[in-house]
């Protein structure tokens, strides 16, 4: 059996109930009594309510082409108003070494997209863009990265764009299960660690739920750190659905993940997104 990584490098803010806590937690958080098996309104009310002020996030997204950058800027921001007419908590910026200035701005974090082996990430322009550096690779790369950038595998460009947009819808709605983005932002992999996502949906909890314990399960690594589950749903989304989600793979796992989240009117079903950072 694997060693359980150490808590605490990423949380979500919430009392101290425990691995197993997360209904109490919403018994706390609410206070809905036997709400909680039937809160058809709970989630909408809390949706609606005013959430807590966020400073924009400046996101550098940077490809080998303007042209590329560009389409990745549109591809994420258009996924994004699909659920949200008006994000207002990121401002993206696309740049393609193949012009001729240079962002003068320092960005909260930078993506590198690494669309062809042929031209490897800058790494100084990227350091000296930004503390926090994601590398994002589509095929195997030998090459020697600064420690602390964080490193991904993707399958397709298309599983990116929607990971990101649903990581960064996350922080826009800010709904029950909010990540803790100071901890986000100063956490740091180990060396050596790549990170891959696994996704599932279904109709409902339980189906969206064996379907990403299927694709997780299948290659599932044999140490991991920094796990972070995004749940997404409609806006009819109960909070006993996040309950049955998070106790069944609590109950699968045997590593601690955080878990964030979003509803919109115009999602249909239920949506699994599992990010983890494992030896490569």
């Amino acid at each position: 059996m694997r060693q359980r990584p150490c808590a605490g490098a990423l949380k979500v803010p919430k009392p101290p109930f425990g691995k197993s806590g997360l209904r109490d937690y919403f018994y706390y958080l609410l206070n809905q009594g036997e709400s909680l098996e039937s809160p058809n309104s709970a989630l909408g009310q809390s949706v609606a309510q005013e959430s807590p002020r966020l400073d924009v996030h400046e996101v550098g997204l940077i490809a080998a082409t303007q042209a590329e950058a560009d389409r990745l800027v549109e591809r994420i921001a258009g996924t994004m108003r699909a659920h949200l007419p008006s994000p207002a908590r990121h401002r993206f910026t696309a740049y393609g070494l193949d012009q001729a200035w240079r962002p003068q701005q320092l960005f909260d974090e930078v993506h590198w997209f690494n669309g062809s082996l042929t031209c490897p990430p800058p790494q100084e322009i990227l350091a000296n863009l930004c503390s926090i550096v994601h590398i994002h690779l589509f095929e195997h790369s030998d090459t020697k990265l600064r420690h602390g950038f964080r490193t991904y595998h993707w399958r397709s460009a298309g599983d990116l764009t929607e990971f990101l947009a649903s990581l960064y819808l996350s922080r826009e709605v800010c709904g029950l299960l909010e990540l803790d983005w100071e901890s986000y932002c100063i956490w740091q992999p180990r060396i050596g660690c790549i990170a891959t996502v696994d996704s599932g949906w279904g109709s409902t909890p339980r189906a969206a739920t064996e379907v990403l314990l299927a694709s997780a399960g299948a290659k599932s690594p044999s140490s991991s750190d920094g796990e972070i589950l995004i749940i997404e749903g409609g806006i009819d989304t109960r909070i006993g659905d996040y309950v049955d989600i998070v106790s069944a793979l609590e109950r699968s796992f045997e590593f601690d993940f955080v878990t964030t989240g979003w509803v919109s009117r115009n999602y249909s079903g239920y949506g699994l997104k599992l990010l983890r950072f494992h030896d490569s």
